[in-house]
C-alpha cells in the first residue's frame, strides 16, 4: 500500500510546531482549552536495567510459541507481574484459525476518557528461516518480540506508581510471528482476532496508539515507518521531536521507512485506531536488525542503551500528552 508523501519542507514545518508546544509547556496557559502538553518534569525515570531483567526472564521460560508449555508459564508470569504493578488484567483467551489464542491486556487509570493504546506481541517464532544452518529450529525472540515486552512491562510498573490522568491499557498480542512469508494475513494472528471480539474495549475506544517491535538491539534505528506516517503522521513527528529533544537522535532518525505489515497495520485500518509502529529498521535497506529470525536473536542482541532511548521516549511521551486534544493526524 502507498501513500502521497508531504513534502520536506512541510514536515520540518511541522516539527518546528510541535518543538514549540513540547517546550513551551513551562507556565500555565491563558487559555480556557486544556493544554496539549504537560511539564515533562512530572514523568518517572525509566530503568534499562528493569527493562533488560524482564527480557532475561521472558527468555528463561524457552520459546514462547503458542500452544506450548513454555508459552503457558511466560504467560502466566506477564499476568500476575501486571498485576503487581496494580493494573486491571484481562485475558483474551480462543482460537483463531486453529492457533491458539492468549492476548493479555493491562489497564491503568480511570476508567473513563479516550484511552490510549500500548502493545507488543509477546510471542517467539517457531522457526528460524532466516538461519542459513538452522531454519526450521525455533528463534529465543530475544529482540522480536521480548524487548517490546520488557519495555511495557517497566512502563507498567511506574505507571502503577505514578497513575496517568487517562486511560491506558497495554496489550500484549500473541499468534503475531507464526507467519510464513507471501501466505496473506498468516502473522498477527492475535491482533486481527482481537479486532473481530475486540475485549474488553472495542477500537473505538483509543485516542491513538504506539507499538514496539524489534526495540532493543544494539545499534538500532528507528525509521519513520510508512503505514504510521500515512495514518497517524502527527503521533509519528511529535515522538521522533520528543526524541531528539531528549538526546536519542542517533536511534530515532527523521528518514521515510518502508510500510510495514504489522499489527500496527491491521489495528489502523480495520480498527481505525492511530497507531504508530517504532520498530527496528536498517536505513541502508538492508531489512530489520542481522539477527532477525535466526537462532542468534538472544540476550547478546540486547543493549540496555537502545531500551532506554526508547523507553524513555515512552515516558515522556505518555506524560506529555493528553489524548483528551491531541491529535495524531
Amino acid at each position: 500500500m502507498s501513500f502521497p508523501w508531504r513534502s520536506y519542507l512541510a514536515t520540518e514545518l511541522r516539527w518546528a510546531g510541535l518543538l514549540f508546544l513540547l517546550s513551551a509547556c513551562q507556565e500555565p496557559s491563558p487559555s480556557t482549552e486544556k493544554p496539549l502538553l504537560r511539564p515533562s518534569s512530572q514523568r518517572p525515570f525509566f530503568s534499562a536495567e528493569s527493562a533488560y531483567t524482564h527480557i532475561q526472564t521472558q527468555l528463561s521460560f524457552g520459546m514462547r510459541i503458542p500452544g506450548t508449555l513454555s508459552h503457558k508459564a511466560a504467560g502466566d508470569w506477564l499476568v500476575s507481574t501486571f498485576r503487581r504493578y496494580g493494573a486491571q488484567v484481562y485475558e483474551q483467551v480462543g482460537m483463531y484459525r486453529g492457533t491458539p489464542i492468549r492476548n493479555i491486556i493491562a489497564s491503568f487509570g480511570p476508567t473513563e476518557g479516550r484511552r490510549v493504546l500500548l502493545s507488543a506481541h509477546w510471542d517467539s517464532r517457531p522457526y528460524a528461516d532466516r538461519d542459513a544452518r538452522q531454519p526450521e529450529a525455533p528463534v529465543p525472540g530475544a529482540n522480536d518480540g521480548a524487548s517490546g515486552v520488557a519495555i511495557l512491562l517497566e512502563v507498567a510498573r511506574l505507571l502503577g506508581q505514578q497513575p496517568p490522568s487517562y486511560p491506558i491499557d497495554v496489550i500484549l498480542w500473541d499468534a503475531e510471528d507464526l507467519g510464513r512469508e507471501g501466505v496473506e494475513d498468516s502473522y498477527c494472528l492475535g491482533s486481527q482476532y482481537w479486532l473481530e471480539s475486540p475485549y474488553p474495549y472495542p477500537p473505538q475506544a483509543y485516542a491513538w496508539g504506539i507499538n514496539l517491535d524489534m526495540v532493543g538491539a544494539k545499534g538500532a534505528t528507528f525509521l519513520q515507518e510508512g503505514y504510521s506516517r500515512q495514518y497517524a503522521p502527527l503521533l509519528t513527528e511529535a515522538v521522533w521531536q520528543l526524541a531528539r529533544q531528549l538526546g536519542y537522535q542517533r536511534f530515532f532518525l527523521p528518514l521515510a521507512g518502508d510500510p510495514i505489515v504489522d499489527d500496527p497495520f491491521y489495528l489502523s485500518l480495520r480498527g481505525k485506531i492511530p497507531m504508530l509502529n517504532i520498530i527496528h529498521r536498517d536505513p541502508s535497506g538492508k531489512g530489520f536488525f542481522p539477527e532477525w529470525h535466526t537462532t542468534e536473536d538472544d540476550l547478546d542482541v540486547i543493549d540496555r542503551a537502545t531500551l532506554q532511548a526508547v523507553g524513555e521516549t515512552l515516558i515522556a511521551f505518555l506524560y506529555a500528552a493528553n489524548p483528551q486534544n491531541f491529535s495524531p493526524v
